[in-house]
């Protein structure tokens, strides 16, 4: 039986002695059931979608609903996972997924708004100044017009600091599919940037580089 002193690490008693949940245990323990095993999973692989959800969509509120998708989606696929040890990679795989699909149902949303009465999802306040906030928002309108494909290149690339290969992996593209891709959204991005002088004396003025 798993267990947890406090804050510590969740821990397995094998032959009377503890050793640490690997992620491989947490598979097992999702494909059998285990209600701690889905505690554990959350804890653990949470942070990382949710991060991940934020930079790419811009709202942490979405990001907190895309979570509970992902998740989802993970205990009930669980039992396809072929290594048990590549359990995070298979969480943030569904987690890109999701994340993709929410982009194209916002892409077709704005090609129909008189079908939809949202408002531009918020930006997070957390630990940045009005004018920080303000170049966010503006940056994250001009992602919007990237096709979602572009889209999570840029953001896993930049953002996720993901390598070429990486990116290709979890988007099922090839590395020369990604760098096509990276230059195409950071080139669009470059040339709309430069036609706003506020937004690209701000981003200058930051050391952002697109």
């Amino acid at each position: 039986m798993p267990t947890r002193r406090s804050n510590a690490p969740l821990s397995l008693i094998v032959g009377g002695q503890a050793r640490a949940v690997s992620d491989g245990d947490l598979a097992h323990g999702l494909a059998t059931g285990e209600g701690w095993a889905v505690a554990e999973t959350w804890r653990r692989f949470a942070p990382m979608v949710l991060a991940m959800a934020e930079r790419s969509l811009g709202s942490r509120v979405e990001a907190e609903d895309i979570g509970q998708e992902v998740f989802c989606r993970v205990f009930r696929r669980v039992k396809t996972l072929r290594d048990p040890n590549s359990l995070r990679s298979f969480v943030y795989s569904f987690a890109v997924r999701v994340v993709k699909s929410e982009l194209r149902r916002r892409r077709v949303r704005g090609w129909l708004p008189f079908l939809w009465a949202e408002p531009v999802p918020e930006i997070s306040a957390r630990s940045h100044d009005v004018e920080s906030r303000d170049l966010l928002a503006r940056l994250y309108a001009l992602l919007d017009r990237l096709t979602p494909r572009d889209r999570l290149v840029f953001v896993l690339r930049r953002m996720e600091a993901k390598t070429v290969e990486e990116i290709a992996e979890t988007l099922d593209l090839s590395t020369s599919t990604v760098k096509r891709s990276m230059a195409h959204a950071s080139g669009r991005l470059s040339t709309w940037i430069d036609a706003d002088p506020g937004l690209s004396g701000l981003v200058r003025e930051r050391r952002w580089g697109i």
